[in-house]
């Protein structure tokens, strides 16, 4: 391929802390919430910042002490409504600790 030809650009994602305790394991208190609003909040900057996706995990065992989460699939479909050219993914993580 020379140079002179187009390559599909990079695309970028963030991680949705659709999961309570934000998405770090540490002993020091996470400030990261995981509600509705904040995080269309943060879809909204994301997209605004060029980035493509949003990745929504879903946890069958909360493994890392996660006490709650929103259903990943319902929750990015509001993410969606509230940007317009946002994409979303969903991760499943299915470790058990």
């Amino acid at each position: 391929m020379s140079h002179s030809q187009h390559r599909d650009p990079i695309k970028f994602a963030y991680w949705v802390p659709n999961v309570s305790g934000g998405l770090v394991i540490s002993d020091i208190e996470q400030r990261t919430s995981w509600t509705i609003d904040y995080n269309t909040k943060l879809a909204q900057i994301a997209e605004k910042a060029g980035i493509d996706y949003a990745l929504t995990q879903i946890r069958f065992t909360a493994g890392y002490g996660a006490e709650y989460q929103h259903e990943s699939v319902s929750f990015s479909h509001a993410l969606l409504a509230a940007t317009d050219k946002l994409r979303a993914c969903q991760e499943i993580t299915a470790l058990i600790f």
